[in-house]
């Protein structure tokens, strides 16, 4: 049975959550990230406008779902003042805290950053599988540039924002340098645009201020004229001709990654023996950063060859951490099929043959199954690898490419795509407002 509660009652609702979940207010806030006092001034009804992330965390920690969920949100979004005349413009928020070391990124760190400086680039498209590490990557480039170069930088939640980006003129005073911000370069970053936008906006904000810049980040690429699309790709895994060396093993990025999540709950662990084990973790996940933390999550009761043999069995034991630990961070399954909804047939079509290839492949062997040019498959291959549902593989010195384990799991256990009604199966054009035709533009 679902509660009815008015519009003008987010707190209430809130209260009535937590309450029934069994949690108090500083157990609410410790999950989800937030203080104490924000909680608090969420139920009282002192703080009127939560944004959209911070209503997701919160109801991922009550672990709402379906109607309720949606009612949750619909309250959250109804606290949003209306689209009048004076009504307040997207919120600019602080960056994210950064927690952890950034590890295996100092190449895309400093690409973005000479995108936005060097090459002058003012519309980039930082894309990616959820859990890969866009935010990060964006973060510590905006950091670079605010602390390094003096730019200014706001940051937006893309959540919240409609596909028109109609909200996005309110930040004209900010963006445009009004009130202070004249003589400086501006970083405006719209973080988790999860669909296709217009940007016309966008366009102007830039036309009227020189000095801006403006980075999205989202799973594919916005669409957006004058785009430029930077893929972020898993983190390199080792290749098993090194599983006999610990200390090479630990070198990579996505095993450095893994043991400095898992040493923080086992100072000690894991047991060098032990450390093929997690090359073969890393190789399993795909050296996707949000997944191999979710996975050391579960370190500190399983040893390394536990968890292996535990995800050979199930893909998806350790998508999410432990309930102790907090909100999943979305590494699990539902970012790759939100990824798959957004192909275009043509395309989803050609990774269901893809995901056929055993191991690893080059465009000269893929082409032949796929019954199309070399060129095609290239143009395929590209498509899927700004998706980021394949990654390349850095095997005897040659450009391979394999699709994601996760990918070839959730394929799985769907039907195959009929071929296209001319019978040209993978021949099949992309059509010109998809995303892919888009990034290849």
């Amino acid at each position: 049975m679902t509660t009815a509660i008015g519009t003008d009652q987010f707190g209430g609702l809130l209260r009535h959550h937590r309450r029934r979940s069994g949690m108090t207010q500083q157990q609410m806030a410790d999950l989800a990230t937030l203080s104490v006092r924000a909680i608090r001034d969420l139920e009282s009804g002192r703080a009127r406008r939560p944004r959209q992330e911070t209503a997701r965390l919160l109801a991922d920690v009550l672990r709402l779902t379906g109607a309720t969920r949606d009612a949750f949100h619909e309250a959250a979004r109804s606290h949003l003042p209306s689209e009048g005349p004076d009504a307040a413009g997207p919120e600019t928020c602080t960056p994210p805290a950064l927690l952890g070391t950034t590890v295996g990124r100092e190449h895309e760190i400093r690409s973005l950053v000479e995108l936005l400086t060097v090459d002058q680039q003012r519309l980039v498209s930082v894309v990616g599988l959820g859990g890969v590490g866009k935010t990060r990557v964006v973060r510590e480039a905006a950091g670079l540039l605010r602390d390094g170069h003096g730019w200014r930088v706001l940051w937006v939640q893309g959540a919240g924002l409609s596909p028109d980006l109609k909200e996005l003129p309110r930040l004209a005073p900010d963006a445009t340098g009004a009130g202070g911000g004249h003589g400086h370069d501006v970083l405006l970053v719209l973080d988790g645009l999860a669909r296709r936008a217009e940007g016309s906006l966008i366009h102007h904000l830039l036309a009227r201020r020189p000095g801006l810049r403006v980075v999205v980040t989202g799973p594919t690429p916005s669409c957006l004229g004058g785009e430029q699309v930077m893929p972020i790709a898993p983190l390199p895994v080792p290749g098993r001709a090194l599983d006999h060396d610990a200390a090479a093993l630990a070198e990579f990025p996505s095993v450095r990654l893994f043991l400095s999540h898992l040493r923080r709950l086992r100072p000690y662990a894991p047991r060098p023996a032990a450390t093929p084990a997690v090359a073969e973790l890393c190789r399993a996940l795909d050296g996707i950063p949000g997944a191999l933390e979710t996975t050391a999550a579960w370190g500190l009761v399983h040893a390394p060859e536990e968890l292996l043999h535990s995800l050979a069995r199930d893909p998806e034991r350790f998508s999410a951490p432990p309930a102790a630990w907090g909100p999943a961070s979305g590494s699990g399954s539902g970012p790759v099929a939100r990824s798959l909804a957004v192909l275009e047939p043509a395309l989803r079509e050609r990774l269901f043959v893809l995901s056929a290839l055993p191991g690893s492949w080059t465009l000269d062997e893929a082409a032949p199954l796929a019954g199309t040019s070399l060129a095609d498959t290239a143009a395929t291959v590209y498509g899927l690898l700004i998706h980021g549902l394949v990654r390349t593989a850095d095997e005897d010195g040659r450009d391979r490419f394999r699709v994601l384990h996760r990918v070839r799991s959730v394929l799985a256990s769907r039907s195959a795509p009929r071929p296209a009604p001319d019978g040209k199966g993978m021949q099949a054009e992309y059509t010109s407002a998809s995303p892919v035709a888009c990034a290849m533009a």
